[in-house]
């Protein structure tokens, strides 16, 4: 469905206009909206930042990780990479499973060193990755848990909220996402002195804050957007969810283009459609194929990123301070770091096959027509 903005935000804009405070202040739209979040999820606090990506950034500086720290991601998109970077630690990408997409818990723990300090886990397209399982790992390990949830707000591992299982949950609210304030984000976490050293960061009274990072605050118009489309969201969810079902029917007794698997403990939510291509398994052309579902209008997508994060020449060449091998041969590094060492077989094979399509804002009429064009395409690929 498209979005809706009306009488409620127009409403708390207003509100905001007429307080004469647009940024944040106590008590205020931000506030609202921190606490409203935290109750969304279950969690106990919520902090408001101006985006995802930064607050990604912030949980790698109050995780302790810094110069000389390995920070472990998986590769299927880059921005933990990237939070790693911008407080000068060493990204370490580990591999996926191939039915779900999401970090292998197995892979994770094989890849500890004792210079780990933090995981990022990333909780793709609607789906949680086996969050009890990481959360077990990191405790045993004495790793900080971080998990990217931009693609899930509304989903659960276990009946827990995704981002409760960490010790940091960020969640984005672009232009794209499921919840949309142009940009804008939020952390969570049930964690007191978390709260209290990333609130006060920003909000000290005179004194020096508690540790170093930059200031993400959330401005209050953003944040008045931000609240009365939470209030909406359990009707977009609805929808997100039927185009996502309505695509996964489109393609259920396709033998050669395999649906994703949603473990019994999750409950995913519509963000992206994706599935694999394993024509190559009977004999078809995946370029064929491509060209009958162009021709049928499909609107599938191909090659999310075509290569794993850590062959992007940021982590590759480690010049992200525009100064070679940096950070991985920071004098405070002690490790033996180097991204060709990530193999990622898993995560390389997936990129390779993936077909995905968009769920967020799409009209019911559109996503009936395209699953239509998906099922001919695949009955004309079947009858050459």
């Amino acid at each position: 469905m498209a979005r809706v903005f009306g009488k409620t935000e127009l409403q708390y804009l207003s509100e905001v206009f007429k307080s004469k405070q647009l940024g944040w202040r106590f008590g205020g739209f931000v506030t609202r909206l921190d606490d409203a979040f935290a109750a969304f999820t279950g969690a106990k606090f919520g902090i408001c930042r101006n985006s995802a990506m930064t607050a990604l950034a912030q949980a790698v500086a109050i995780s302790g990780a810094g110069c000389g720290n390995e920070v472990i991601c998986d590769p299927l998109v880059h921005f933990g990479g990237v939070a790693a970077l911008s407080f000068n630690c060493v990204p370490k990408f580990v591999d996926v499973k191939y039915d779900t997409y999401l970090m292998d818990p197995a892979a994770l723990e094989k890849a500890i060193t004792k210079h780990t300090k933090a995981v990022i886990v990333t909780n793709l397209w609607g789906l949680c990755a086996e969050l009890d399982k990481i959360r077990a790992i990191c405790r045993k390990h004495k790793i900080f848990m971080i998990e990217d949830c931009a693609h899930v707000i509304g989903a659960r591992w276990k009946g827990k909220h995704s981002g409760t299982y960490g010790d940091i949950g960020c969640f984005s609210f672009q232009q794209g996402k499921h919840i949309c304030t142009g940009d804008g984000g939020v952390m969570i976490t049930n964690r007191k002195d978390l709260h209290f050293n990333l609130y006060n960061e920003w909000a000290f009274k005179g004194e020096s804050p508690s540790f170093l990072t930059l200031n993400f605050r959330m401005n209050e118009m953003t944040a008045a957007v931000g609240l009365a489309q939470l209030e909406r969201y359990p009707e977009y969810m609805k929808e997100y969810n039927a185009t996502l079902a309505m695509l996964n029917e489109a393609i259920a007794d396709c033998k050669w283009l395999r649906n994703r698997t949603v473990p019994k403990q999750a409950e995913q939510v519509g963000y992206i459609w994706a599935c694999l291509w394993e024509g190559d398994k009977h004999g078809l052309s995946f370029d064929r194929f491509k060209e009958i579902a162009a021709e049928e209008r499909a609107g599938l997508g191909y090659e999310f990123t075509e290569r794993p994060a850590q062959t992007f020449p940021i982590f590759k060449t480690s010049t992200a301070y525009h100064k070679k091998d940096c950070p991985v041969r920071c004098p405070f590094y002690k490790g033996s770091y180097r991204a060709g060492k990530c193999k990622t077989p898993v995560a390389a094979d997936i990129l390779k096959r993936v077909i995905m399509s968009g769920i967020v804002e799409r009209d019911p009429k559109d996503v009936k027509r395209q699953a239509a064009a998906i099922k001919r395409a695949i009955k004309l690929m079947e009858s050459e």
